[in-house]
């Protein structure tokens, strides 16, 4: 009866919206594109997806409430999709200039969620596809969980769906325009249920497009939620914050071995620290470690969290002699501090200087004196751009989130006060947050409310 009543359901819905579909069947979502399933279930799981990792990816949107406006993670895995969510949050907030987030109403909070959904989704969208909305309906998930008591005292124990029997149980349901999906958001109550990650998840991957993903990724095997431990990829960490799938955080991109390999093609809207760039596993760009808004999200080898500030001095436009060190960086691949004397009328041309070759010449006897073949850093910017610029602020306020519960925690914001050293580098051993933190700022120091943690 409880499955006659499940099924009655899922009609029922398709009739009173027809936008709505049952995606058991493929589904033409764009104009040269039905949806794989088996592709999709592949992308995002992988193969062979333990039942453990898949419950713990079931968690609806919830906040702490010392912290209204910080998202809730009751397990390990699924802060490669929160963590990027409470990054949008906190941009919304910065920009309506929110003063106080503890005094919001749950109202508000619900508003700055869809709002942060609702721009995901807009940057993930090609210009060629529509916005898509997945769910699982809260009479569809009862009837179906009720089903499991009666047919299934395993599934009963855990209490969720498997892969599969979720994909028999989203709507999906398509938007031309962002104005009319945040509409839609606001007339109808779609999250609430165990299954908002997920939908949210299908619904950023249904937008951009699953064989987009797959090519943007440039790595067939790879999925996008680890089967075995329930990690979320750097692809999806990229896709969530950039609007694009690269497995890669550097800058543009780069040969190698005579396959180009797309990094980060554009400054982002949101950032990113890592700290396996102390361990050498990685280098983040510029692109992701100076964004358009001063919030970052933190890379440990297994969790991120987030930092932010309301300083915007932080992300201001780099200085000419910030913009010529970036561009002295490039051609030193090595890092080495220096470059060869042929690479100076590149150099110069990069950064909009005169080029002439004559000048050049003359120029290379000046940055070169001792006919080395090499172009220290500090020579060139002395001569090129003696006036350091503003710079960013000497101190500012940060703040740091952690969504994983733990015994006794509040969800609450921790403050720090930092400081820049002008030619020191701060003391990190064993610190993983200030480690992670010198990637960007290498002479930075911080005094914790709390010590926080990026684990």
């Amino acid at each position: 009866t409880k499955l006659i009543l499940l099924d009655s359901l899922l009609q029922e819905e398709s009739k009173e919206n027809a936008s709505f579909r049952d995606v058991g069947r493929s589904v033409n979502m764009s104009t040269d594109e039905d949806i794989d399933w088996e592709v999709v279930k592949s992308l995002v799981f992988g193969v062979g997806i333990r039942e453990t990792v898949f419950e713990r990816w079931l968690q609806p949107f919830q906040f702490f409430k010392e912290e209204p406006t910080a998202l809730v993670q009751h397990s390990g895995g699924p802060c490669a999709v929160l963590a990027p969510i409470q990054a949008f949050i906190i941009k919304k907030c910065l920009q309506d200039n929110i003063q106080n987030l503890q005094n919001l109403s749950s109202d508000t909070v619900n508003c700055l969620l869809l709002s942060a959904l609702c721009e995901i989704l807009r940057m993930c969208r090609p210009a060629n596809r529509v916005i898509t909305l997945a769910r699982v309906s809260s009479e569809v998930a009862n009837a179906w969980e009720d089903s499991l008591e009666v047919y299934s005292p395993k599934r009963l124990k855990c209490g969720n769906v498997d892969v599969d029997t979720l994909h028999t149980c989203l709507s999906l349901e398509t938007f031309q325009t962002v104005t009319n999906l945040r509409k839609y958001l606001d007339d109808n109550k779609i999250f609430g249920s165990k299954y908002d990650i997920v939908c949210f998840l299908y619904s950023v991957i249904l937008t951009r497009g699953p064989t987009r993903i797959i090519n943007e990724r440039q790595d067939m095997e790879e999925s996008l939620i680890d089967p075995v431990h329930g990690h979320g990829s750097q692809s999806l960490v990229n896709l969530l914050i950039t609007g694009s799938a690269t497995q890669n955080v550097f800058d543009g991109t780069r040969d190698l071995c005579g396959m180009d390999l797309t990094g980060i093609t554009s400054k982002s809207e949101i950032g990113f620290l890592s700290y396996l760039e102390c361990l050498r596993y990685l280098e983040v760009g510029e692109n992701l470690k100076s964004p358009k808004n001063p919030i970052w999200l933190l890379g440990s080898e297994t969790h991120l969290t987030l930092l932010f500030s309301r300083d915007t001095r932080l992300v201001q436009p780099p200085s000419p002699r910030e913009k010529a060190v970036l561009a002295f960086k490039e051609l030193d691949s090595e890092q080495s501090g220096f470059i060869p004397t042929t690479e100076l009328k590149t150099i110069l041309t990069k950064l909009d200087l005169f080029s002439e070759q004559e000048y050049v010449d003359i120029m290379k006897e000046k940055v070169d004196p001792d006919g080395m073949g090499i172009i220290l850093m500090s020579v060139f910017l002395d001569e090129f751009f003696p006036e350091f610029g503003s710079g960013p602020p000497d101190t500012f306020t940060l703040l740091h989130y952690n969504g994983l519960t733990k015994p006794s925690g509040t969800g609450k914001y921790i403050k720090g006060e930092a400081v820049l050293l002008e030619g020191v580098q701060g003391r990190a051993e064993n610190n993983q947050m200030l480690q992670t933190l010198q990637t960007k700022w290498p002479g930075i120091v911080v005094d914790w409310d709390t010590e926080p943690s990026i684990n």
